[in-house]
């Protein structure tokens, strides 16, 4: 039998439409195959150097099938959506993730998988289970915090982003609003690809950010906390040396703000010309600043609009429970646990000459964007 040349083109084109139907609709089933997706995952990871950064960020916005919507699109995968709780170090982090996660009985989450995972669990779980760059939590096996279930809508997640070393210069400190918006989407995991666990560094996507808090500390406690911290490292590493000089106190810290100081002598001299800041510990007060103007400018950059909550320590002392609400507000948990007390250490005073402290306001006044200086100038009304 013969076909005409319209029909036997009209078969082609069904059997092509159909040979692609149904290799399309064979990805789907393979993306839905949880085992299939482990074993590219382990196969992924066996042909990386573990130091190798692993990220989506290309396959975020995946095209869309014959049904209509594609199985891992954003809007049926990304729940509940990621709330950065975004601080500079030793600024209430912890005990704000707490908190909220006595409060309300969920869970939290964390761009650094070492801080969630035990010791015996061969991978760092992610909130999103095809996703392994996170952000994690700890599950339910109890191991390393207390059985709670992830919230439905919006989950508070610890990140630090950049410009927060201890030990550097200006040449590592100084950063961009895109260089430090990508380091708040990195993070680190423990995975096990083969037969041993190896760390590896993530990052995900920013467009999955839904909210972001802004946790803010006054920038004197906030700096001799970073050393208090500091202090403590060296003690559980038995540097004597070091103790012997440093002392936990105001004498201690001066001496480590000098320390600083000398050590990067060279590159304040190549970044700030003539104009080295006097104040004490400048590198650490310049750190805190850039930080604080690179949250806005940052969040700037992600195309959607991220609402943003501002959060004062301070206020946790003096308007506990109506800060407390109005992050559990923010995230939509309802209140279904006592509020964790909150007890602030008192011995910060007498730290800085009033002479210092205005070398200090100084130098955060010239580095503070306009918005940044509204929100933090009153710490500098305050008797120190």
């Amino acid at each position: 039998y013969y076909f005409s040349g319209r029909t036997r083109r009209l078969l082609i084109l069904i059997v092509i439409m159909a040979t692609a139907f149904y290799i399309i609709n064979d990805k789907e089933q393979k993306a839905l195959d949880e085992a299939n997706y482990e074993n590219a995952r382990k196969q992924f990871y066996k042909q990386q150097d573990h130091h190798e950064r692993y990220t989506t960020l290309h396959h975020y916005n995946r095209p869309k099938g014959p049904t209509g919507q594609f199985v891992l699109q954003p809007v049926n995968e990304f729940t509940p959506a990621i709330v950065w709780l975004m601080s500079f170090p030793n600024s209430g982090t912890s005990f704000t993730m707490t908190m909220v996660a006595r409060a309300s009985n969920r869970s939290f989450a964390t761009n650094y998988g070492d801080e969630v995972t035990a010791p015996d669990q061969p991978d760092s779980l992610s909130i999103y289970p095809r996703r392994p760059e996170g952000p994690f939590w700890a599950g339910m096996s109890g191991k390393i915090a207390s059985p709670r279930e992830l919230p439905d809508k919006f989950i508070i997640t610890k990140t630090h982003c950049g410009s927060r070393c201890v030990e550097c210069g200006p040449d590592q400190y100084i950063e961009t609003p895109v260089m430090f918006l990508r380091r708040c989407t990195m993070g680190h995991a423990r995975l096990t690809p083969g037969k041993n666990r190896r760390k590896y560094d993530v990052e995900y996507p920013p467009e999955r950010v839904a909210k972001a808090i802004h946790l803010i500390r006054n920038p004197l406690h906030n700096i001799i906390a970073r050393f208090h911290l500091e202090h403590r490292h060296r003690q559980y590493s038995n540097k004597t040396q070091w103790l012997d000089t440093h002392s936990n106190d105001a004498k201690g810290l001066h001496a480590w703000c000098r320390d600083l100081d000398k050590h990067y002598a060279a590159e304040d001299k190549e970044y700030f010309q003539n104009d080295i800041p006097k104040a004490p510990c400048h590198g650490e007060f310049y750190k805190w600043t850039q930080w604080h103007n690179l949250v806005h400018q940052s969040l700037d950059l992600i195309p959607h609009k991220v609402p943003i909550l501002t959060v004062y320590y301070e206020d946790y002392s003096s308007n506990f429970n109506s800060t407390a609400k109005s992050i559990l507000d923010f995230l939509e948990l309802d209140v279904v646990g006592e509020l964790r007390e909150f007890t602030a250490r008192s011995d910060y005073g007498g730290y800085f000459t009033p002479k210092e402290v205005e070398e200090i306001k100084k130098l955060v006044k010239d580095v503070a964007t306009e918005q940044t200086w509204k929100e933090v100038k009153h710490y500098f009304d305050e008797k120190h």
